[in-house]
């Protein structure tokens, strides 16, 4: 949702009182200074906006990009107070600010960088002003991002748009889509109806903790095509790419469910259903003419509902190769590619989505798992989970990197010792992961292989926007100043981070975020 541009600009101006600007920004500019007692510029009524820059290309886009962040703007004005331009610079998203009373003058390397120059100048603003002041900054990394998982619990186009304004404020760029996955299909594809009619839906759902105790509730909830267009345009309208992924060849019970021409039929007791508990289940897709044409027609519809979407993720994880064992059918396409190793047959599902994708335009991008496949298509984009060694394998063998290491990045996992609130705990397995781990971990890799890294939000124990948001905040911001400062000389410390972090909790209370507070409690519990 959009929110006013008072609700947006008020309370990060009343918490600038306790600390000065330069120690406020998230992620903090490459290079900042503040004029001296100098006058700020008044925004007034709006910023004033003159025809000739009304009526420019990067006039219009800046336009939009500072309503996005929450600025009233009035357009067309005889006398205008913003002034765009470009700038000469390597870095597409590398923008200027110059500030001063009587004018907002904003240099970009394209207008890719306009929503991040507006988000800064959105958290500046204190006491119905901008403060004097030039920025020269540009982020350290092309995809900066969080990944939702609606497929374990569902998480509504609404919400979804709130998290999308959260990602925007602090310059976060992708949303990483996990659409699917043994407990739910959520994409309507037009030409597999069965995927929404029968793939979305489960009887009931499992306690995260104890698995043997259900809730007796159904579930049945996708996203239409109409809605994925709406949030994918609502995210472009914040400087936001989606990026989706369709899990293959694992992760499947859903969509075998749906249509069990696409499993392993032939194998001892096939029974698919969508899975109401959590772990890692035998169900993976058949090496078959159907499949493989179902991969086909899928991708193809999806690629034409993320038109910007510069890479597809096919999952490729936590592939159990049990049914491709006892399968005849499976083992006799193997015996004809030549095949003697049941991971093979992942090799030729990982192979194929790249030939599709490339067909389209899109480069694949897979979790880390994608690297067993021989000769990988060195354009496939790996999304290192599984740890930092990886992702140094990864960039030894020459592919572009996404980080999302499960010790640091995985924000299922809990802050640490809660003793108030059992039900904001999160997985077991790592509990340590606060803002200060997220900032000082170790993800450095030679070369320069690494064009991103995001947060993951996998939902098993996330069953509602509540515990989400408790979840995701304030560690959303530590991921943002890791991401837009990864490798940069001088990148502040934890304890700098913090102290700038402490002027935002008031901008989280106006826009009702319920956010982990300093003593590990909720904030709106």
């Amino acid at each position: 949702m959009q929110y006013s541009s008072l609700l947006r600009l008020l309370p990060l101006a009343l918490a600038s009182l306790l600390f000065p600007l330069n120690a406020a920004l998230i992620p903090q500019p490459l290079q900042f200074e503040q004029a001296e007692n100098a006058p700020g510029f008044a925004l007034r009524d709006g910023i004033r906006v003159d025809i000739a820059t009304s009526h420019s290309e990067m006039g219009r886009a800046a336009i939009r990009a500072l309503m996005a962040a929450g600025f009233s703007v009035l357009p067309e004005e005889m006398d205008g107070a913003l002034e765009v331009h470009r700038i000469e610079h390597d870095n597409p998203e590398a923008y200027t600010l110059n500030v001063t009373g009587q004018q907002i003058s904003i240099g970009v390397a394209t207008p890719l960088a306009l929503h991040a120059a507006a988000q800064t100048l959105a958290q500046a603003a204190e006491h119905g002003q901008i403060p004097a002041m030039q920025v020269a900054d540009a982020p350290a990394l092309q995809h900066r991002g969080i990944m939702l998982d609606p497929s374990r619990h569902p998480i509504s186009v609404a919400d979804t748009k709130r998290i999308l304004d959260l990602m925007a404020r602090y310059k976060l760029n992708r949303l990483h889509w996990h659409l699917c996955d043994d407990q739910g299909w959520r994409i309507e594809i037009k030409k597999y109806p069965l995927l929404t009619s029968i793939g979305s839906k489960r009887k009931e759902t499992s306690c995260w903790i104890h698995q043997e105790k259900k809730d007796g509730k159904p579930v049945e909830f996708f996203y239409s095509q109409a809605e994925i267009r709406e949030v994918v345009e609502y995210a472009h309208s914040l400087g936001i790419i989606i990026i989706p992924e369709i899990e293959i060849p694992g992760h499947a019970s859903a969509a075998v469910a749906a249509y069990p021409q696409l499993g392993n039929q032939d194998c001892p007791d096939f029974a698919p259903e969508v899975i109401t508990g959590w772990g890692v289940f035998t169900h993976v897709m058949g090496p078959n003419d159907f499949t493989f044409q179902f991969i086909e027609d899928v991708l193809a519809e999806v690629c034409e509902l993320f038109p910007r979407a510069p890479y597809i993720h096919i999952g490729g994880d936590e592939v159990p190769r049990d049914q491709w064992k006892t399968s005849p059918a499976a083992q006799a396409f193997m015996k004809e590619h030549g095949y003697t190793r049941e991971s093979q047959i992942q090799d030729h599902f990982t192979h194929f989505c790249a030939q599709v994708l490339r067909k389209h335009g899109r480069r694949m991008v897979g979790w880390d798992e994608i690297m067993c496949a021989p000769q990988l298509p060195q354009d496939a984009v790996v999304m290192a989970w599984r740890g930092m060694d990886h992702a140094r394998i990864a960039a030894r063998r020459g592919h572009q990197l996404i980080l999302c290491p499960i010790h640091a990045f995985y924000f299922n996992f809990p802050y640490g010792k809660n003793p108030s609130e059992p039900f904001y705990s999160g997985l077991t397995g790592f509990d340590d992961i606060d803002c200060a781990h997220v900032l000082n971990f170790d993800t450095s890799v030679p070369g320069n292989q690494v064009i991103g890294m995001q947060a993951n939000l996998w939902s098993e124990c996330i069953p509602n926007m509540k515990k989400l948001e408790f979840m995701l905040m304030p560690r959303l911001c530590a991921l943002a100043e890791h991401a837009w400062r990864y490798g940069t000389p001088n990148r502040p410390g934890a304890a700098d981070f913090s102290r700038r972090l402490q002027t935002h909790f008031s901008w989280f209370d106006a826009m009702r975020i319920n956010y982990r507070q300093e003593d590990g409690t909720p904030r709106q519990p």
